[in-house]
């Protein structure tokens, strides 16, 4: 039997480490309550500043939440961008297609953006002149936003692309972070499990040597 070598040994370590440190998991919300400008490219910009997450702390997953009254669905456009500069398309005009150019004939959204929705807000049917609730996918996969750090300066940006279809109105948006091993505590479980394995191992060898004596 191969022995175990002091890689593979710290790898074991690290892995159990991850299993039992506490994990976080936190939403911000950001109310706007401001217009999106009807057919102007100049749009609306919106940011969130979070500070409050353990140094280090990665997005491992990501669900993003719109809150929009009035205004037309399918003339909407928006992004939202990371910290570290990375961008992910979460509505791009939904229902617009070669025989539909006019796009979704929704009015508003209530809608939480995320990976696991089985359905794209882009395709989702929508009632003329109703709000659209519920759970979808973004126009691109949130993933896009992993491993970006979670402390910073996030940015929502909404385009109203075609003029007329009525007033839409942010009335807020929010984020919500899967849950993350804290940092710091991932390092102390990971050292101390180490150290309990390593003194295990020497009392296993020491133990061996007697009893070949």
């Amino acid at each position: 039997m191969k022995a175990i070598t002091f890689k593979s040994l710290s790898l074991i370590c690290s892995s159990l480490a991850l299993l039992l440190a506490p994990r976080v998991a936190s939403a911000y919300y950001v109310p706007v309550n401001q217009n999106v400008p009807d057919g102007n490219p100049v749009g609306l910009a919106s940011s969130l500043v979070i500070n409050n997450l353990p140094s280090g702390t990665t997005v491992t997953g990501v669900t993003v939440g719109l809150n929009l009254t009035g205004g037309y669905n399918g003339d909407l456009y928006g992004y939202l961008v990371a910290p570290n500069g990375v961008s992910v398309n979460l509505l791009n005009r939904p229902g617009v297609t070669d025989l539909t150019p006019f796009g979704a004939g929704g009015s508003g959204l209530n809608v939480t953006l995320a990976d696991s929705a089985a359905q794209s807000v882009q395709t989702a049917p929508e009632t003329a002149g109703a709000v659209l609730s519920g759970s979808y996918q973004a126009a691109v996969a949130l993933t896009g936003l992993n491993g970006a750090a979670a402390n910073g300066t996030w940015r929502l940006f909404l385009e109203d692309q075609s003029l007329g279809g009525g007033q839409a109105v942010l009335n807020g948006w929010s984020v919500n972070f899967s849950p993350v091993p804290e940092p710091a505590l991932t390092m102390v479980l990971t050292s101390l499990v180490l150290a309990s394995v390593t003194i295990g191992v020497q009392f296993h060898r020491r133990r061996q040597a007697r009893l070949c004596a």
